[in-house]
């Protein structure tokens, strides 16, 4: 039976391709719209309910922005089901007090289950202290987080400095971030996808500018599912063009596995923020 991750209380229908999930503020970011990682990791859960098999690889499409206490209608679409590998659609819309039904976000994924057994990992872990000797990242934005998405993650800076402490300091040195969920282990995709929607944050720290992003696409490849408590986001922003920001991560167990890697695209924007 696939892990579930019981922050986002999805819930089934009478269809099986089809699943609800209220926008809780516990699932939104504190400017009052669904936090990105929720989205992709509701995608994700979805699929795998639909197809039984585990997500290997989800790209996102972020399209609108659901608002707390709206409910999320996700569909899942089954294009190719193969003997081991399963591609699949999700597609997420809301309804609106006029009744018609806006598009949100939309995912691509691939499933697989394939026999495990052969398995190697060509990249080290950097090398960084553990989480209980490093300090907490402080709030990042001016604004009221009590309630939102960030009571439900605890983050440690391993290297390099986010947030308010980055406006006026660029950060051209590496950006290492311990993270966890309390109450639930991170390596089953949808946990993994939870935390990685970091990488507007890290783009910021790289421009020294107040953080602010919203994000058009991310990507999430899951290597190792295996569990673990806290896990190291590795982070590279790699790029800004047109106020287009471009990074990467790895996410990376305690013990050292590679667990997995995402890519993101964001607008970098900080209009919605005050500056205290």
């Amino acid at each position: 039976m696939l892990p579930t991750f019981d922050l986002l209380q999805m819930l089934p229908t009478g269809d099986p391709l089809r699943f609800r999930m209220e926008a809780r503020r516990a699932l939104c970011t504190p400017f009052g719209f669904l936090y990105g990682g929720s989205g992709i990791a509701a995608s994700v859960e979805a699929a795998e309910r639909a197809t039984e098999r585990p997500l290997q690889w989800i790209t996102t499409q972020f399209i609108g922005t659901p608002v707390p206490g709206e409910v999320v209608d996700l569909e899942v679409v089954l294009p190719a089901h193969g003997k081991a590998t399963t591609q699949s659609q999700v597609f997420a819309t809301v309804t609106g007090s006029d009744g018609e039904r806006r598009p949100v976000f939309t995912s691509l994924c691939a499933h697989t289950v394939r026999p495990g057994g052969d398995q190697a990992q060509f990249v080290r872990m950097p090398d960084v202290p553990p989480p209980a000797d490093c300090p907490s990242m402080s709030e990042p934005f001016a604004a009221a987080l009590a309630g939102t998405f960030f009571d439900h993650l605890e983050r440690r800076i391993a290297a390099g400095t986010f947030g308010l402490q980055a406006v006026d300091n660029p950060q051209a040195g590496p950006l290492h971030l311990w993270c966890r969920v309390p109450d639930h282990e991170i390596g089953a995709p949808a946990t993994q996808a939870f935390v990685a929607d970091i990488i507007p944050l890290a783009v910021c720290a790289a421009l020294g500018v107040m953080p602010g992003g919203t994000s058009i696409d991310n990507t999430v490849r899951i290597i190792d599912p295996e569990p673990s408590q806290w896990v190291l986001l590795e982070i590279v922003p790699e790029g800004l063009h047109r106020s287009i920001g471009h990074g990467s991560l790895r996410i990376w167990s305690e013990d050292g596995r590679l667990i997995g890697t995402a890519q993101q695209t964001c607008i970098i924007r900080t209009s919605h923020h005050d500056r205290r």
